[in-house]
């Protein structure tokens, strides 16, 4: 006994260690975060310590930057003047230089009142083709010829493809064609996928009835960008376009009217490419109360519904300024998809609260860029038998039967795709695919015949409630897609206690009622357009949250 008490001591400190191993964070150190975060936005710029300025003032006033000054205002009268006299005429009483190519040639009419120098040379560019290029405080003018012009692009060298697809399957008509073929190997050996040796079995599909969406989005920038620029620089004459995915860079020898729109160009794509939007969502069952079995009714709020944005269980209607309040909103049961200008979720859920119990199957939050599909998914992968078959082998010792089994794997969860594009004005369009799939193993039973025999498959059986819409939104709106029911069957048992335990006897003292629960499934999305202060706000939202969840103590 006393050697089992060390034993037991060591045993509980070694269990301690363990327990003591992972700690969950404290709430209280994720706020700290936070505010420091914030509180470092707002902070003024540093100064710099007085040693440091002595040291600065110190160095000599050609290598410091000098600081901007007001452009002079021109007023300018040119009639049939030569290209170099107008140049070397123009930077006169300036504080800029200029070097004029000996090759610019041409006679410049031109007259402007109260421009910049900038702007002057700006015109003379555009109207006469001439290539203008700024050094520091020298201008560099050079002919309308061919230039050649490297300009850095930063974007991934990837290609990238989506694939979203929703079927609706309603049967098919297939055609059977059956051959025989005697196998003359001198091994003696037969197989086949089915009873009988030597037999094969050839099943084609000719038709299918039902519905099908497949939404393609292949992105390859780099690509698409050499094709781009081609067309706009043009070919011959010495025109050339190279791209370089792995340095970033593109190379175009082009005129300087053609380069100019190059650079327009990229500088538009690469503003567009990267703009961002924050896609929150809420993905929510309601077991609806008695007196909402036909669904959610949306007429207790003031929402914006668009029938023109899409609708999703329903037929599209004309007018694009329904209320929410329309008897045909109404008869659809909350099934089209429509907008609330708030932005708030909790408005949305409270009254969903009102008309059953709200259950919350995912809240997913993902950052997108422009035309860039992001999905989510949440859930598990399990293998069920699609295939099964037995090869038989006949040798000069007997039969042998070899089963083969084909595992595919089912997915049982939640998924939500997402498509953003976003316009100059911040409104957002959206291809969205939300699916929620239940699957589970059933066992499907086959008579053979007399001769087959019976035979037993487990197969997948999948619950499935999904939808392919594309609908637009202003920033921060909530898109609210809903209509997605099923009906639940439930059991309540009630039973005198003891007495309804006892085997057999026990079910005179039980009660079983069924029932039909209605379920609608409500998804909700919220785009967001990531501008400059968005993420300070987005932690600003974080930390009234946490404080709203961990309130501190007095």
């Amino acid at each position: 006994m006393k050697l089992l008490q060390p034993s037991l001591i060591f045993l509980a400190l070694a269990l301690a260690g363990c327990s003591s191993y992972y700690k969950h964070p404290d709430p209280k150190d994720a706020k700290e975060e936070l505010k420091k975060a914030h509180q470092q936005s707002t902070l003024p710029p540093l100064t710099l310590p007085s040693s440091v300025q002595s040291e600065l003032l110190a160095i000599p006033q050609q290598n410091l930057a000098v600081p901007a000054m007001p452009e002079r205002r021109l007023r300018i009268a040119a009639q049939e003047v030569e290209a170099a006299a107008f140049f070397g005429s123009l930077f006169k009483g300036s504080r800029y230089s200029v070097a004029v190519h000996p090759g610019v040639s041409g006679l410049i009419t031109l007259e402007l009142k109260d421009v910049t120098l900038p702007e002057v040379l700006s015109t003379v560019a555009d109207m006469y083709g001439f290539d203008i290029q700024r050094r520091g405080y020298v201008y560099h003018i050079y002919p309308a010829g061919l230039r050649t012009e490297t300009i850095p692009v930063n974007y991934l060298m990837l290609s990238r493809r989506g694939l979203s697809r929703t079927m609706v399957s309603t049967g098919g008509v297939t055609n059977t064609n059956n051959s025989s073929s005697s196998d003359l190997n001198s091994s003696s050996s037969s197989s086949s996928s089915s009873s009988s040796s030597g037999s094969t079995t050839t099943t084609n599909q000719t038709s299918s009835n039902g519905t099908r969406i497949e939404t393609d989005n292949d992105t390859d920038f780099w690509r698409d960008l050499n094709s781009s620029l081609q067309a706009l620089v043009g070919s011959g004459n010495g025109r050339a376009v190279i791209t370089s995915p792995q340095a970033g860079l593109v190379t175009v020898r082009a005129y300087p009217a053609e380069l100019k729109a190059v650079r327009e160009f990229l500088n538009q794509s690469e503003q567009h490419l990267k703009r961002q939007v924050i896609l929150e969502a809420r993905i929510l069952e309601v077991s609806l109360s008695e007196g909402f079995e036909q669904g959610v009714d949306w007429s207790g709020l003031s929402a914006s519904w668009d029938g023109g944005k899409g609708i999703t269980g329903g037929a599209s209607i004309a007018s694009s300024n329904v209320g929410a309040s329309n008897t045909i909103f109404t008869a659809l049961g909350g099934g089209g998809g429509f907008t609330l200008s708030d932005g708030n979720f909790n408005v949305a859920v409270n009254l969903l609260k009102t008309q059953g119990d709200v259950n919350t199957l995912s809240s997913p939050r993902v950052t997108a860029t422009n035309n860039q599909k992001a999905v989510i998914k949440v859930g598990t992968d399990e293998y069920y038998v699609t295939n099964a078959s037995t090869t038989i082998t006949t040798t000069t010792s007997g039969t042998e039967r070899t089963p083969n089994v084909e595992l595919t794997p089912f997915f049982s969860g939640i998924s939500l795709d997402v498509t953003p594009q976003i316009d100059e004005q911040g409104k957002v369009l959206l291809h969205i695919h939300p699916s929620v799939i239940d699957t589970e193993e059933q066992t499907k039973t086959i008579d053979m015949g007399d001769s087959g025999g019976t035979l037993q498959l487990p197969l997948a059986k999948s619950s499935i409630r999904e939808s392919d819409t594309v609908v637009q939104a202003n920033n921060g709106d909530i898109v609210v897609i809903g209509g997605l029911m099923k009906t639940d069957k439930q059991e309540q048992v009630t039973k005198v206690p003891l007495l309804g335990d006892i085997p057999w006897v026990g079910e005179a003292f039980t009660n079983r009622k069924h029932s039909n629960q209605k379920v609608e499934l409500v998804i909700m999305l919220k785009p967001t357009v990531v501008e400059d202060n968005t993420w300070q706000q987005e932690l600003q939202r974080s930390s009234e949250l946490l404080d709203k969840w961990y309130p501190a103590r007095r």
